[in-house]
């Protein structure tokens, strides 16, 4: 995301093809011409023009393939802005769905105005009218993934044994039912989100420990273990230098 930018538009380039990612805001992937092949998490998808993909914060993506006549175009908007144009639950069910060629042809129009030079006001706008356009067209998914997504993101803390007592079915449903929509282990996407909120929170100016304590880690220790474990290098050392790395990975 552009630095003061809230929402933002990439053209797919095969240049700029990013490695397997996740990231904190919630974004759309759309397929105007050609063929592209998405891995979500344990799922793979062929999108075809006019299909749309909607992927959460937390959930990992990659490119597998494309034609080379692809147009891909990808959408995303900062948790803070997502929160204000979204206002019912988010879709658990990662599968595209197929647009009608004149609503497709519609966002497209939307999205290449933005390649003009605008300014961040006009991204926020069309972008968010994009989200809103297409936030009740998403397949819901089954009610436990679709609860224990909204529970999960909203109390990262969330245990599985509290969140299906909360739910009040076994743990095994929840976790069943969670990777069968989203493509990832429950407890893996809610270590993802602790990771997420202490780097926020650590770019915020707060002490390590207390960030790692703030994010629903129980101690520094385990977070540093986690942190680790997904990036490669310990949390002082992705702020000092590794995190331009990883990023320059991204970009490029």
């Amino acid at each position: 995301m552009l630095p003061g930018h809230r929402a933002q538009m990439w053209l797919h380039r095969p240049a700029y093809r990013r490695p397997r990612h996740f990231h904190v805001e919630p974004e759309l992937n759309f397929v105007f011409s050609g063929r592209a092949t998405m891995g979500v998490g344990a799922r793979t998808f062929e999108m075809s023009p006019g299909d749309v993909l909607l992927l959460r914060p937390g959930q990992d993506h990659e490119m597998l393939n494309s034609s080379a006549d692809v147009e891909l175009m990808v959408v995303a908007l900062t948790p803070e802005l997502a929160g204000l144009c979204l206002t019912q639950p988010v879709a658990a069910e990662s599968r595209p769905f197929r647009l009608l060629p004149e609503i497709a042809e519609s966002i497209r129009g939307q999205l290449l105005s933005l390649d003009a030079p605008t300014d961040a006001e006009n991204h926020e706008r069309v972008a968010s009218e994009v989200f809103c356009q297409l936030a009740g067209h998403f397949d819901q998914g089954h009610i436990l993934a679709r609860r224990s997504l909204a529970a999960v993101t909203e109390r990262p803390e969330l245990g599985s044994t509290r969140l299906a007592r909360n739910l009040q079915v076994q743990p095994s449903e929840i976790s069943r039912y969670f990777h069968r929509h989203l493509g990832l282990r429950l407890v893996e996407f809610r270590t993802r989100l602790r990771l997420m909120k202490f780097i926020q929170l650590a770019d915020s100016g707060m002490p390590l420990t207390r960030a790692a304590l703030e994010a629903s880690f129980g101690s520094y220790a385990q977070c540093h273990r986690v942190f680790r474990q997904y990036l490669g290098c310990t949390p002082r050392d992705y702020f000092a230098s590794f995190r331009s790395q990883i990023d320059a990975r991204l970009e490029g």
